[in-house]
């Protein structure tokens, strides 16, 4: 997949002048699926969770294009609600049963072809994608 971003220790994106740390710094808020227009668009919001600095882009929206496999994986039911909205890792999915959950790795261009992008969530949901491309946008206001 084409990116213009990079993942960093699971939880960093990375584009430009941009380390925004999606699991202490931003809420993910939506979720917009198009079958139609083969698209899936993911979009976080500066939150005040954690104890870092808050300062920082306003949105984050990742737009995936060309999308040919979306998959969701439900999450945990034993999980309060509140966790929902906290991004645990972003990596890579494989259905291999030696993976086990999904693979973090920051040598993304060492990573099997054949794996799928993978957002976890603290409360265990697991969104999964294929695509072709990969496009963060950053907003500041």
């Amino acid at each position: 997949m084409e990116r213009n971003f990079t993942i960093v220790g699971g939880i960093h994106l990375l584009q430009g002048l941009y380390q925004l740390d999606l699991h202490n710094q931003y809420s993910f808020t939506d979720l917009a699926y198009s079958l139609l227009d083969r698209t899936l668009v993911l979009t976080w919001k500066r939150s005040d969770r954690g104890q870092q600095e808050t300062d920082g882009p306003r949105m984050v929206q990742i737009l995936f294009s060309d999308v040919q496999e979306f998959r969701f994986r439900p999450r945990r039911q034993d999980m309060p609600y509140t966790e929902d909205d906290c991004v645990s890792t972003i990596g890579y999915w494989t259905d291999q049963e030696w993976a086990g959950g999904v693979l973090m790795t920051d040598d993304h261009d060492g990573v099997d072809p054949s794996w799928l992008t993978a957002i976890q969530f603290m409360s265990g949901a697991i969104v999964i994608v294929r695509a072709s491309f990969a496009r963060a946008s950053i907003h500041e206001k």
